[in-house]
């Protein structure tokens, strides 16, 4: 992946050199038609998929995680003005499907930081996590919460992509 971004900076600098116009403007156009070569030739780059793709995934994860924050701070922030405060607060096991440890450390510090929940504990063979929720009826519809968003955009980022 390291490599296709440099050959892409390579191509964008020999098309500004070339076109001889020593300014980002060509610079960028080189990019853009680096990235183009990049397309063509996918197959015979190293890497399994096109370092493009690679950004993509990592910034859809960051996005998700910066709307579930804002969605967990309107409901905690709900909650802290309510008359009666009736809360069901809940400890729970969360199965992993996550297997290597960057993944597992970057799904418990997403879940701490989202407001109303903490991960308390990493079981001693990393297969579930520990969860406290502040409010909750359905753990079941919790654990799904989780794994069809958090979890699920963690497994797409591959760090050896």
């Amino acid at each position: 992946m390291t490599k296709q971004f440099l050959i892409n900076i390579l191509i964008g600098f020999l098309w500004m050199f070339f076109s001889n116009g020593y300014n980002y403007e060509y610079f960028s156009v080189g990019f853009f038609w680096g990235i183009v070569i990049l397309f063509i030739l996918r197959s015979k780059l190293p890497g399994k998929q096109l370092y493009i793709i690679y950004i993509y995934k990592w910034l859809k994860l960051i996005s998700m995680f910066i709307i579930e924050l804002i969605k967990a701070d309107i409901a905690v922030f709900k909650l802290m003005f309510k008359k009666n405060l009736d809360v069901n607060p809940a400890i729970f096991e969360y199965p992993l499907d996550v297997k290597k440890n960057w993944q597992i450390v970057m799904l418990a510090n997403m879940i701490t930081l989202t407001p109303g929940t903490v991960t308390v504990n990493v079981s001693y063979d990393n297969s579930k996590l520990f969860i406290h929720r502040i409010d909750t009826d359905d753990i079941q519809a919790e654990i799904e919460a989780i794994k069809s968003s958090f979890e699920k955009a963690i497994l797409e980022v591959n760090i050896n992509g």
